[in-house]
């Protein structure tokens, strides 16, 4: 039996990590920084990552069987099942199944939600939104830190792709792209955009069609006195959204564009950023 099984704290529930490969922290072994337990077998991850998806619902052992094996489960299905059970039960310190319950139609994962490092993710780009929405960039910039913390890799890396799996797989990947994005927005609202241009750059590259980041990148580039640099990406971006999609920028780009061409101080930040970016443009940039 593993070390890391043998003493647990029944009062203590696990923490459980699905964004990167699944792995299992038990509480009273828990280190910051120190990565958890990997979940090995691979009933036992396709057993774990379709609880979790369903954290603290009953999945009946019907769902479970077409998670394994499909639509072509072996007579032997419903043993195997019991087994996995059980070894996850080990992996989660849990020998009593006080986290990991039997209910009649199945099994549920009873750990509280921020046990689950999807969960606070979810939670931390809500209050990062929140406060970008109620002008507090600080504390958006915080939050939204702390969301992007959580990833370790990509979601459910090595579970099965199931269906469950991968739908999930989709919203958390999008909810990531939904933090990233709010987090450069709170960043540039709090005058970091020179810092923000190579991000945005490496952002721009790898999705040439996704125009939220070109309009940071715009707009960090302008406010770094970047003027020439930033009706480039325009340029740029307005030649790829013709060849590969035959459109053009969306308004707010546009205007942002002709804002830019303009010299509009208006794009620029109010305070000492301002005045700083205006110098730069004067002077040709840094």
């Amino acid at each position: 039996m593993p070390h890391w099984i043998q003493h647990t704290h029944p009062r203590i529930p696990p923490q459980v990590g699905v964004l990167g490969p699944l792995e299992v922290r038990l509480s009273e072994n828990s280190t910051p920084g120190v990565p958890g337990e990997p979940v090995g077998g691979i009933r036992v991850r396709t057993l774990l990552a379709a609880l979790t998806v369903r954290l603290g619902e009953v999945m009946s052992t019907e769902h479970i069987l077409k998670e394994v094996w499909a639509d072509n489960p072996p007579a032997t299905a419903r043993k195997a099942v019991a087994v996995a059970v059980l070894r996850l039960r080990r992996v989660l310190g849990d020998p009593d199944g006080r986290w990991l319950l039997t209910r009649p139609s199945g099994y549920v994962l009873d750990i509280p939600p921020d046990h689950l490092d999807a969960v606070r993710a979810e939670s931390l780009v809500r209050e990062g939104k929140t406060a970008l929405a109620t002008d507090a960039p600080h504390l958006a910039a915080q939050s939204l830190g702390r969301a992007l913390a959580q990833w370790r890799g990509d979601p459910y890396a090595d579970a099965n792709a199931t269906a469950t799996v991968m739908q999930r797989t989709s919203e958390l990947e999008s909810l990531r792209s939904t933090a990233v994005q709010a987090r450069i927005d709170a960043d540039l609202a709090l005058g970091r955009h020179q810092e923000l241009v190579g991000e945005l750059r490496t952002l721009t590259a790898a999705d040439p069609l996704h125009e939220p980041h070109w309009l940071q990148l715009m707009l960090a580039l302008y406010r770094s006195g970047r003027q020439a640099e930033a009706l480039a990406a325009y340029t740029t971006l307005r030649r790829t959204l013709a060849e590969k999609l035959g459109v053009d920028p969306g308004r707010q780009l546009q205007e942002a564009h002709m804002g830019i061409l303009q010299a509009d101080t208006g794009l620029l930040l109010p305070g000492p950023a301002a005045g700083a970016a205006r110098q730069l443009m004067l002077a040709g940039g840094p």
